[in-house]
This record gives C-alpha cells, structure tokens and sequence, in this order.
C-alpha cells in the first residue's frame, strides 16, 4: 500500500494528493487526516476518485471540520478545501 505524503504549502497550509488511490480510500484517509490536522489549518486534498468530491466532505463535517470548496482541476480530478 502506498504512504500518504502530506506537504506543507504555506503557513498552516498544507496538501495531500491522493490521486491513483482507489476508491473508497480517499474517505477513509481523511479520517486521520483531519484529526492531526491542528485548529485553523487547511490541507487541500487532491483526488481522482469519482465519490471523493460527495463523501469525503460529509466525513470532513462529521467530524467538525468544514469543507469550503470543492473544484474540478482537471478532467477527473478534484481539489477538496478542508478546514480545521
């Protein structure tokens, strides 16, 4: 199984690209994502799975985070915004 590498963009920026991960995994990854993720940090998580844009937000709010932008970046990949 492949390392999920996250690096960091900016100031409490970071990103995650998990482009080529099978679906459903995307949405199980982001369970431990977000719960390292510190208070008031972003991670932008870059995927190619085609339920990643519906599920992984509803995980991302489940868990008390916010998810303030999903956009299309290429023909079957997406960028998720998540907030802490």
């Amino acid at each position: 199984m492949k390392k999920i590498k996250t690096i960091k963009v900016g100031e409490r920026h970071y990103q995650v690209d998990m482009r080529g991960w099978m679906c459903p995994y995307p949405k199980y990854a982001v369970e431990s994502l977000i719960r390292k993720l510190e208070d008031n940090n972003r991670m932008d998580m870059l995927v190619d799975c085609p339920s990643a844009p519906d599920d992984v937000p509803k995980v991302v709010k489940a868990m008390g985070g916010k998810v303030p932008e999903v956009s299309q970046v290429g023909s079957g990949e997406w960028r998720i915004v998540i907030v802490k």
